[in-house]
């Protein structure tokens, strides 16, 4: 009986170790946000610096729609002389200038296209930030459960270790048989092959995290889920992926009415001074010259020109149609899986509870004699295991809330 006491009070300090252990930690913990690393993720995105910059350069193409011309003037001169022939003194100077102007409404459509495009290329900005924060989100959870999963694992083996040493004094002293002291040993060998595959996981999700975001995470950090208050269903109008496509079809549209202006190209108007000399003994004359050219085009390609965008418009409409019901439906299957998992985390914690007082239980069966030091392991690995899957629970939990953030449109 007193080696039954001794051992029970060992297998005490044992699941107590891993308790004390990680109430120790959780007071150490320092606290990030999703946030955090999604303003370092923008910061390092080369798509968000080539966005700007785009708009930038669709502002002053906006800038050249308000030309009075379609097309910057063209400065053109000629020089005519017969000094290499016969020389009688004949000189001629011509210098003027062309440019091509608005067809009809042309110029009106231009300036709409360009707007058009400038608010697509801003909105498209603002799926670009949506899609880093999609990354971000999966490299932050990742990342929490890869550490989660490395502490539970030095847990198990530190507290194995100690349950392995009081054995073994237990068996040299005779009270315990030498196969006890064996699978203590193999406790210890498993928590270690898992600790070994844990952190060769969490080495990877630091280095994805890293590469993405360009900070370094310690052991002592841990992420706070983001804000629960979501709205219930998804705001179609402000949502940056319908934006988007409304904006792609605005500017089709737009690109559609221009098209429809465009007939033929450009006609071209030129002025032009003439300063001509017929002969050494003639005086100079001056004339001046009002030039036009009228291109005919041809209706057939226009008329096809009109027809590729409308079939375009028409795609457009369609998917913008398929993407506003595509998200309705995302935004209702990341609310049920929300409600899911919340369950889920709840369960999990209690199966915890319930595993670790079934193991209480039979601890006390095994300092009765009612049960072998076998059996009472194998009800230590399922409380172990229980205790993962709640941490694990309350990780696919927080991701869940950021998946569901991310599925109604919302930034950390």
């Amino acid at each position: 009986m007193k080696k039954l006491k001794v051992l029970g009070v060992v297998c005490c300090l044992y699941f107590s170790n891993g308790n004390v252990f990680a109430q120790q930690s959780s007071e150490l913990l320092q606290e990030l946000t999703v946030h955090d690393a999604f303003q370092s993720a923008l910061s390092l995105s080369p798509e968000v610096k080539s966005a700007q910059d785009r708009i930038q350069a669709l502002v002053y193409r906006r800038q050249a729609a308000d030309s009075i011309t379609a097309q910057p003037a063209t400065l053109e001169g000629g020089y005519r002389s017969d000094s290499l022939h016969n020389n009688q003194g004949l000189r001629e100077v011509t210098l003027g200038v062309s440019a091509p102007v608005w067809n009809w409404s042309e110029r009106q459509f231009t300036q709409n296209v360009r707007d058009a495009e400038i608010q697509e290329a801003k909105v498209q900005l603002e799926q670009t930030r949506l899609d880093i924060a999609d990354q971000v989100r999966q490299l932050v959870w990742d990342l929490e459960a890869a550490q989660a999963e490395v502490e539970l694992a030095k847990i198990r083996v530190s507290s194995m270790q100690v349950l392995a040493a009081n054995i073994n004094k237990l068996v040299k002293a005779g009270e315990l048989p030498e196969a006890d002291s064996m699978q203590a040993r193999v406790l210890i060998a498993e928590g270690e092959i898992d600790l070994g595959r844990a952190v060769s996981v969490l080495e990877v999700s630091k280095a994805n995290y890293f590469k993405t975001i360009g900070l370094t995470v310690k052991s002592e950090e841990r992420f706070l889920p983001e804000n629960k208050s979501i709205p219930e269903s998804v705001d179609l109008e402000s949502h940056p992926t319908i934006k988007l496509s409304q904006a792609k079809l605005g500017l089709i549209q737009a690109q559609k009415k221009l098209t429809g202006t465009q007939s033929r190209p450009n006609t071209e108007v030129g002025i032009a001074l003439i300063s001509d000399r017929a002969a050494f003994s003639g005086g100079q004359e001056k004339s001046f010259v009002l030039t036009t050219r009228i291109p005919l085009g041809s209706s057939s390609e226009h008329k096809s020109r009109v027809l590729d965008i409308e079939a375009i418009v028409t795609a457009a409409n369609m998917q913008l149609v398929n993407t506003q019901r595509t998200l309705a439906y995302r935004s209702k299957v990341a609310k049920d899986e929300l409600e899911l998992f919340s369950r889920l985390r709840l369960a999990s914690v209690a199966q915890a509870n319930l595993s670790q007082k079934l193991y209480e239980l039979n601890r006390k069966a095994f300092e009765l004699g009612e049960t072998d030091f076998a059996s009472l392991i194998r009800l230590e690995r399922a409380a172990a295991e229980a205790n993962k899957l709640s941490r694990k629970a309350s990780i696919q939990y927080a991701k869940k809330v950021s998946d569901y953030r991310q599925v109604m449109g919302l930034l950390p």
